[in-house]
């Protein structure tokens, strides 16, 4: 859209005093300063994706380390199974731990029957060696525990939540981007028919597609976490002849997405290899994935293995 605007600016100088319309499937015109207000549209609401998704993808972080505590309790709790309820009436009812990636209702129906177990070993008797109610390491008692599981049924409840309102601004943002892209298309209809007395423009119209060409080899990379808030990429250099350009691209979550990714930063073929951003990790639990991409004059490009940069959750203080 910045090419389109800035050979919009140059037919309209050729133009002059009239300036270029373009008419649109639905048969209404848009010009270039209308135009440029889809594109500041779009941007700010490509914003609004990123940002929802950030919040999206620390509520799975909560969820994720709700898990690994009521997954420790579960292990200590079962431990002590082995060691104390050995030839008991419980032993037989042992539920088995679930995946971490398990969903929820897969995650939390061992964790609710553990709860159940724990409720019915309470109520005695007591094997040799154990004081009952039974409290395990770390001071967590059987109410305790349920309280957790309920937390991790609010925290479940809530990433749904923020899912729905990121669906919503990627329908927004879709929307934007199709007319951006009617609007591209008509210009590119529009330019040569109206401006036959110069050819130079006709022929640097800005292109929606890639020229016909073979597609580069993708470069290797690798990111780390740098400093509390920062990606730090570094990759390969290309070998490719007719390299024009590297693009770091991606968007915030824990899954590298085609639809949802942005141009983040470029180098130049002969910059230092590396690219240092706090894209998307601007709050703790927030992870971004990310990819280089090797693009060559032509326009056709090849993107990196996704790689994934996590901000860790603050941890609390010790009292």
């Amino acid at each position: 859209m910045d090419e389109f605007a800035g050979h919009w600016i140059e037919v309209n100088a050729a133009l002059a005093p009239k300036a270029l319309v373009v008419r649109l499937p639905d048969d209404t015109t848009l010009s270039l300063l209308q135009f440029e207000t889809v594109r500041g549209t779009l941007q700010t609401q490509q914003n609004v994706v990123q940002a929802r998704l950030t919040v999206q993808q620390i509520a799975r972080s909560n969820i994720n380390s709700k898990k690994g505590a009521l997954l420790e309790q579960f292990n200590l709790f079962t431990g002590m199974l082995d060691a104390y309820f050995v030839n008991t009436d419980f032993i037989d009812s042992r539920p088995y731990a679930p995946t971490p990636t398990a969903g929820q209702a897969a995650f939390t129906e061992p964790m609710v029957d553990m709860m159940g177990l724990w409720e019915e070993i309470n109520a005695g008797p007591a094997p040799a060696g154990v004081t009952l109610p039974l409290v395990l390491a770390g001071n967590t008692a059987q109410g305790g525990f349920a309280s957790a599981i309920s937390a991790l049924q609010f925290a479940f409840s809530d990433e749904r939540k923020k899912g729905v309102k990121v669906s919503v601004s990627r329908s927004k943002r879709d929307r934007l981007q199709t007319k951006a892209y009617e609007a591209m298309k008509s210009y590119r209809d529009a330019v040569p028919p109206l401006l036959t007395g110069f050819p130079e423009l006709i022929d640097s119209l800005p292109r929606l597609s890639p020229l016909p060409g073979h597609t580069p080899a993708a470069v290797n990379s690798s990111a780390i976490l740098e400093g509390t808030n920062q990606s730090k990429v570094v990759y390969d250099a290309s070998t490719e002849a007719t390299l024009v350009r590297y693009e770091l691209r991606g968007n915030s979550g824990d899954d590298y997405s085609d639809e949802d990714a942005v141009v983040i930063a470029s180098n130049e073929p002969g910059a230092p290899r590396e690219f240092i951003t706090p894209f998307g990790l601007n709050q703790p639990g927030a992870k971004v994935a990310l990819k280089v991409y090797v693009i060559l004059e032509t326009g056709n490009e090849a993107g990196s293995a996704a790689m994934f940069v996590e901000r860790p959750l603050a941890v609390p203080m010790a009292a």
